[in-house]
């Protein structure tokens, strides 16, 4: 069948890193996929496209932070008419809702966050049923918009955006030596809800009270609070704080890190951190989203009691002071995620959402 995957943009956020993965599952089943962007926005997404031979094409691309309208895209999938529409977030899930519906295209929607701003709710919660099935990305996400979205439990399937491998070189343990730096880090679009000031001023503590201490934060991505956050560091911990931009290798990044911190305000599966576990990195996360399904907080990583600086200070000095448990935590958190991830159990569950998607197609045929 012919797929148009329509997402809001190719940004180079979390809705848009698997596309690589998830397109080519869709096209190891026989199925031709093209990506229709609603804008271009950063574009951090078309290298990854394009590395991996995926087709695709942004409605208007005029303006980098301009949407195409309604209009423009029922014209593009009218002019390339597909036999299914699969969407991703909330604005191309409502485009591709009403396309479908005039169009009479099946629709299949993605559902990535547990968190839904008020408007996007209540819209979604209305044209829910113009989407034959939802896909989350994790079975936290399923049962958050199964209560938002009012969505039966036959209605959403689970389709995990991470897929962990062996292959993967861990990074180095941090080994405590004198002279040696503990490498701190976190990546992710440099927005409110990242919450990435919290890591910053956790930062200015350590520089306050451990003066001695050889620490190092790098922050990789971009975003609207790049100048702020630089403000801040600038203000604190200047020359303890890098800023790296956004790199398109997440996994090459970690590599380079001896403790992970996500602190974010809300999350839906987090592939970073999944990222970080899977290159044996102890990780310190807020304990929002799907986080808390996969961390078992002093297990295999490490959940914050409460979201201060003080306290994410607290827990980046305790594992500097102590190689051997940031050692053993990373091993856990390794083997736990390819154990949970690993190629066969996602491979099975992405292709039963496929068969599914495939079986609209053939009553709409029929």
């Amino acid at each position: 069948m012919r797929i148009l995957y329509l997402i809001n943009s190719l940004n180079g956020g979390g809705a848009e890193r698997p596309l690589p993965a998830v397109i080519g599952m869709m096209r190891a089943c026989g199925h031709e996929v093209r990506v229709v962007a609603l804008a271009r926005k950063a574009g951090n997404a078309i290298a990854w496209l394009e590395a991996a031979g995926i087709d695709y094409h942004i409605v208007n691309d005029r303006d980098p932070d301009r949407f195409a309208s309604l209009p423009e895209v029922f014209r593009y999938v009218r002019a390339n008419r597909p036999d299914l529409l699969w969407t991703s977030l909330t604005r191309a899930t409502l485009f591709g809702q009403v396309i479908g519906r005039l169009l009479r295209i099946p629709v299949v929607s993605w559902q990535h966050s547990a968190f839904l701003k008020p408007a996007n709710r209540f819209l979604l919660r209305r044209s829910r049923d113009m989407s034959a099935f939802w896909v989350a990305d994790s079975e936290y996400v399923a049962r958050t918009t199964r209560t938002q979205l009012g969505l039966p439990p036959e209605r959403i399937c689970t389709w995990p955006l991470f897929m962990a491998s062996a292959s993967v070189p861990p990074a180095t343990p941090w080994n405590g030596q004198p002279g040696a730096t503990f490498h701190v880090g976190s990546l992710g679009r440099l927005e409110p809800e990242k919450n990435m000031q919290l890591l910053v001023q956790a930062m200015g503590i350590i520089r306050a009270t451990r003066p001695d201490a050889r620490i190092h934060l790098s922050l990789c991505g971009s975003g609207s609070q790049m100048v702020a956050l630089q403000a801040l560091a600038a203000r604190t911990a200047a020359d303890a704080i890098s800023f790296e931009g956004f790199l398109p290798d997440p996994l090459e990044f970690c590599r380079g890190l001896h403790v992970y911190v996500q602190p974010s305000h809300f999350e839906g599966l987090c592939i970073a951190v999944h990222e970080a576990m899977q290159a044996g990195l102890p990780v310190i996360a807020t304990p929002v989203g799907a986080i808390p399904d996969i961390i078992r907080d002093g297990q295999n990583g490490f959940l914050l009691p409460a979201s201060t600086p003080d306290a994410l200070a607290a827990q980046i000095l305790h594992l500097y002071t102590r190689p051997d448990l940031c050692a053993r935590i990373g091993q856990v958190a390794r083997s736990d995620i390819l154990q949970r991830y690993g190629t066969d159990t996602v491979h099975a569950m992405a292709h039963a959402v496929i068969r599914r998607a495939e079986s609209l197609v053939q009553a709409r045929r029929g």
